[in-house]
């Protein structure tokens, strides 16, 4: 598969999705940490991410639609800030802005995950108190 693949149209009156990244691409486009990107794709924030042998690819649209893609588009630790002087860059305000509601969705699955959890290993003890008796 390409480095930069992109995921054919199912219809052939819809256009392709555009550019898949791996995961640790992904994040480096985004500015976060792979765990971001795995958090956002299985709370379904990047839903024509795929699944390809061993590896996931997440298609760009989805990082610009979830938020997390810098509107620069640079990759990198050490790439350089977005002129928000250019045209079609977004301030840096609204860049943090689409940041902190990514990362605020991410926290939010992360607590219902562990109230799911809570909930599990509270039945488990009830069930498990009610055979001891």
């Amino acid at each position: 598969m390409d480095r930069h693949a992109t995921i054919p149209a199912a219809d052939p009156g819809r256009p392709a999705l555009g550019r898949l990244v791996d995961q640790r691409q992904a994040a480096s486009l985004a500015g976060c940490s792979r765990d971001t990107i795995v958090r956002a794709r299985r709370a379904g924030r990047l839903p024509h991410s795929r699944l390809y042998g061993q590896r996931w690819l997440v298609a760009v649209d989805d990082l610009a639609a979830a938020g997390l893609l810098r509107p620069d588009g640079t990759e990198g630790a050490n790439a350089p800030e977005a002129d928000a002087s250019r045209t079609g860059d977004l301030p840096s305000a609204a860049v943090e802005l689409a940041r902190a509601e990514a990362r605020l969705g991410a926290l939010e699955d992360l607590l219902a995950r562990q109230d799911d959890e809570l909930a599990f290993l509270r039945q488990l003890a009830a069930d498990h108190l009610r055979r001891a008796s």
